[in-house]
């Protein structure tokens, strides 16, 4: 890092299939556009469009932003006070639109000046925005009905959740993460391909649909 917080902004077309990590700073996910997926202990919990979620330094978790999502990484070093403790954050009004006014920052990304100056009021407002352990309770619900399969989920995820993402396509690429970590867990091919219920040639087609490359380059990441 080059200062003590940074901000940056991603618009990933593709599926991004994040492996778990720990990262040496706090870190804040704020969703713009779209649905991403967290990976966090025995969770998987769903970010949609408008939410914020804290990640505190070491935190071993897994990010994946789904096709076509927009969001933002705020990194806090730890030379800067955090919370130790992970959770949903609701920004204040300020915080929002601060993030919104370094989405698309065109002037010198100096910490003498307006740049630097809007990063340090924004760990300033971090400070005082409580983290919630849960939130969006139906939606995470509609989630989870989806991910396990079960019967007249795609429906019941559009009702709620459909404004951010079709079922059908979040089922998609949801299918396929786990494809891929099966893969790279040392499963085969045909074992995961059973599992998962793809037909010949599913599973190639959903690489190049939702990862834009075939199923060997996608494994090789």
């Amino acid at each position: 890092m080059h200062h003590a917080i940074e901000c940056q902004h991603f618009s990933p077309r593709y599926l991004q299939v994040g492996a778990r990590k720990r990262a040496p700073m706090g870190q804040l996910l704020h969703l713009i556009k779209g649905v991403a997926l967290l990976r966090l202990g025995q969770h998987e919990l769903l970010i949609p469009a408008g939410s914020s979620f804290w990640l505190p330094a070491e935190a071993l978790a897994a990010f994946t932003p789904l096709a076509g999502c927009e969001y933002a990484l705020l990194s806090c070093s730890m030379r800067l006070s955090q919370s130790g403790q992970s959770g949903w954050l609701t920004p204040s009004p300020l915080l929002s639109a601060l993030l919104a006014s370094l989405h698309h920052w065109d002037r010198p990304r100096d910490w003498q000046g307006p740049y630097g100056q809007r990063l340090q009021v924004i760990h300033d407002e971090l400070q005082h925005s409580p983290l919630i352990p849960q939130v969006h309770g139906a939606l995470q619900q509609a989630w989870q009905d989806l991910a396990s399969g079960k019967e007249e989920a795609q429906a019941s995820w559009n009702s709620i959740g459909g404004q951010w993402l079709d079922g059908a396509a979040l089922a998609s690429q949801w299918r396929l993460v786990q494809a891929l970590r099966l893969l790279k867990g040392g499963s085969k091919q045909t074992a995961l391909e059973a599992k998962l219920h793809y037909k010949e040639g599913e599973l190639e087609q959903a690489c190049q649909q939702w990862l834009g490359c075939p199923l060997a380059e996608a494994a090789g990441r």
